[in-house]
């Protein structure tokens, strides 16, 4: 602000022009651009309220979002993932050195579950309309299931573990979880399966215990409508076919198929169908070549 100087000789007239001058320099309150003009102080006020922070910028490698005074950051997720802001504005976000969400990455392992404390891994289920991402997707219902929020994914069960799949939300209503040995259902699996609730209800379930002599292969579907879900493949010795029985049950017995060679040591082969091969030898004696059917039992000591 410029100095002004009135000397006790000037006149009246003088001294009005010279402070006249001064307010100019604190600010012509009527000239403000400001909807404020009561005082200096009032205007500034306003003109604080309207100042836009330049911020930051934040990306997710294809959107962008900026940050300026008066928006929110807010961090939400899974438990595992966690948010704090200091004293000194400085965001810190933190992972938990175990995730307890289930991901469906083929690098991430499984982590055994059962603990003698009734533990389980929790998968929660929904139903939508199918998407191309549905393996299914045009064929059975055209609604399918989501768990833990992706489409139909693949599972893998781990032996030893109990997995439950929470039905509790409203979509699952007419929609229960059962398993089954194959896609289009044809026969059920129900060893180590229990069930609560209705689904679409608050503590409904279907719930599987996993051993060693769970099949390879599972299906988890909808009792009511056809191909909502999709494979549950499992860390298992044991085969089952889609027709309710075994395809291979070996007891004492072993496989070789290096060579092409079946041993089955001091087992026996049985069926009631047919059983096709080019040569069968016994003691490496041939006893028959070519091919060949025998629609009875089989028993080869």
């Amino acid at each position: 602000m410029a100095v002004r100087s009135v000397a006790t000789t000037n006149t009246l007239e003088t001294f009005r022009t010279t402070f006249n001058s001064l307010g100019t320099d604190v600010g012509d309150l009527s000239s403000l651009s400001t909807t404020a003009k009561g005082s200096i102080i009032l205007a500034i006020n306003e003109i604080n309220t309207s100042v836009t922070g330049t911020g930051f910028t934040i990306s997710d490698g294809s959107a962008t979002q900026t940050i300026v005074t008066g928006n929110t950051l807010l961090v939400t997720g899974s438990a595992g993932v966690s948010a704090a802001v200091s004293a000194t504005d400085t965001l810190t976000l933190s992972i938990a050195s175990e995730i307890p969400q289930n991901i469906f990455a083929d690098v991430l392992g499984a982590q055994h579950n059962a603990d003698g404390s009734n533990a389980y891994t929790e998968l929660v289920s929904t139903v939508a309309s199918k998407t191309t991402n549905h393996i299914y997707e045009g064929t059975g219902s055209s609604n399918g299931y989501k768990i833990d929020g992706v489409e139909a994914p693949f599972i893998q069960f781990e032996p030893g573990n109990t997995y439950r799949f929470n039905q509790a939300d409203g979509t699952n209503s007419g929609h229960p979880i059962r398993f089954y040995l194959d896609a289009a259902k044809n026969t059920i699996y129900s060893t180590g399966v229990t069930t609560n609730g209705t689904p679409g209800s608050s503590g409904a379930y279907t719930q599987i215990v996993v051993s060693t002599a769970t099949p390879q292969r599972l299906y988890y579907q909808c009792s009511s409508h056809a191909y909502m879900g999709n494979l549950a493949r499992t860390s298992s010795t044991s085969f089952a076919d889609t027709t309710g029985s075994a395809i291979l049950t070996i007891t004492g017995g072993s496989i070789t198929d290096s060579s092409g060679t079946i041993n089955f040591s001091n087992e026996n082969l049985t069926t009631t169908g047919t059983i096709e091969a080019g040569t069968i030898t016994q003691g490496g004696v041939g006893l028959a070549t070519n091919a060949f059917a025998i629609a009875q039992a089989v028993a080869l000591g």
